[in-house]
């Protein structure tokens, strides 16, 4: 055991240190095709180092590994470890493509693409390091790193668009992590009545002790956390950065924040769910988030309708599926809440990425202005095509698989209201985004239409993957019905 341990260490730090070394590396080499090559084949090792770290927790009993003090890896955390780990990679390998296109055009971008590399690995590692927090104020750190090196990718085009999008993400989000440093506040306070002696924010310890933290304190705790993170989620109606943050940033970083900053925020509502729970008063909270997360699904499905950017409409799908984990938060379903992001991350990444290759294509991002898809590119298009069915939960692909469950267990839990409300964003979400889609791949291109060859090879690896998960879903994933 203590070989396992010491060789998860190991591999703890080369994940850890990477970042670090190409972050510097971004700044120093001048060669653009260098700094993406070498970052785009370390965030693969990155990948497999994750892999190899969380193995042996779905081995055995597969109990907590704690790493430092206020440091800890579980299954659930371990899992989504590996996913952003993924999506980072996925990601910077496609921007290898995407920026050796923008420079092939003319485009004197090589200091923001240096920028671009730095942020993007760094982003990569705040990320990563929510997930092995145990400690509430280290997980704050956290996600407010998430915050201002995501800042950096929103503002890489340097425009007018560019520089509004980026403000109002660090405005909005500056004044909801304001809101859950304050519940941490009253969540530390409520362990130091009697539950630990001086007070603690380890989850770990607050979970375990949760009946004897102060009641309302705890309570006020909660509500301003799930206040800020909802905020840093997307969640209505505190979203309105999100849509105007992805469409600004470049493709590959619009994939890394709806890929995996999202699950960021969601997480640490998890944990604070479950810290409630714990309490065996937890009727409240989970309520607030089933409620919330029910709301965002309606309201971001009726929002899908009238859409004029292309990557707006997969970012009003990123606030649907952000409504749906936390609806799976809400009924208390870990298992079901990773596979709901597994799958949404994998499509919508697959999205962004080829959405990238579509604007690139067609030489806009209005979607009034985009035609013919089908005859200037039919490989995009299919590819298009294809991850919006998925995202958008059919079958065979592996989102239909959770969302179904998902409104399955919302109704047996009695929640009728939710399911319907539920329901019915899927529905008008389904309905528009078939729409847009269509009328994208069809009808005839403009005249002087600019051409590039996309590359599909990421998107296409993702796809793939959905389609896996749609047809064999292992037996660990579920913990109930």
């Amino acid at each position: 055991m203590l070989d396992i341990l010491e060789i998860d260490m190991n591999a703890l730090i080369a994940l850890l240190a990477a970042p670090l070394a190409l972050a510097v590396m971004a700044l120093s080499l001048r060669r653009i095709a260098v700094i993406s090559s070498i970052t785009a084949l370390v965030s693969w090792l990155q990948f497999g180092a994750s892999l190899y770290l969380v193995a042996p927790l779905f081995v055995g009993a597969g109990s907590p590994v704690p790493i430092l003090p206020g440091f800890l890896i579980d299954r659930l955390s371990g899992s989504f470890l590996c996913l952003t780990t993924l999506v980072c990679a996925c990601s910077l390998t496609q921007a290898h493509f995407f920026f050796r296109r923008e420079i092939a055009a003319g485009a004197e971008v090589l200091q923001r693409v240096r920028l671009f590399y730095c942020f993007a690995v760094l982003f990569s590692l705040s990320m990563q390091l929510v997930f092995l927090c145990d400690n509430l104020g280290y997980m704050w750190i956290a996600i407010e790193g998430t915050t201002l090196l995501s800042a950096g990718l929103v503002y890489h085009n340097r425009d007018r668009n560019a520089v509004e999008a980026t403000w109002k993400y660090l405005i909005i989000c500056s004044v909801g992590i304001a809101f859950a440093l304050l519940g941490t506040v009253f969540l530390f306070a409520s362990s130091r009545y009697g539950a630990v002696p001086g007070g603690t924010l380890e989850i770990s310890l607050l979970a375990g002790s949760a009946p004897l933290l102060e009641h309302q304190l705890r309570r006020l705790g909660f509500i301003f956390c799930f206040l800020g993170y909802g905020t840093k989620a997307g969640m209505f109606p505190l979203h309105s950065w999100l849509p105007d943050a992805h469409s600004e940033a470049p493709a590959p970083a619009s994939a890394m924040l709806s890929g995996a900053l999202l699950n960021c925020a969601l997480f640490a509502i998890y944990r604070l769910n479950e810290v409630a729970a714990a309490t065996g008063q937890g009727s409240f909270s989970s309520g607030l988030v089933l409620w919330s997360g029910a709301v965002t699904v309606l309201v971001s499905g009726l929002f899908l309708v009238r859409q004029h950017g292309l990557k707006r409409l997969w970012a009003y799908s990123s606030i649907e599926n952000v409504g749906l984990m936390l609806v799976a938060i809400g009924l208390g379903q870990a298992p079901l809440f990773f596979l709901q992001a597994l799958n949404h991350s994998v499509a919508k990444v697959a999205l962004f990425l080829t959405s990238g290759s579509i604007i690139q294509i067609t030489g806009t991002k209005y979607l009034k202005k985009m035609r013919g898809l089908a005859q200037l590119s039919p490989s995009c298009a299919l590819v298009l095509v294809l991850a919006a069915v998925s995202v958008c939960g059919l079958p065979p692909f592996g989102s239909f698989i959770p969302e179904w469950v998902i409104m399955l267990s919302t109704a047996q839990a009695g929640q009728w209201v939710q399911f319907g409300f539920v329901v019915s964003g899927l529905a008008v979400g389904f309905i528009a985004v078939t729409y847009h889609v269509l009328r994208l791949v069809s009808g005839s291109p403009r005249p002087r239409q600019p051409l590039c060859s996309p590359d599909l090879f990421v998107p296409v690896c993702l796809l793939l993957i959905s389609l896996v998960l749609g047809l064999m879903i292992p037996g660990f994933f579920w913990g109930g019905p």
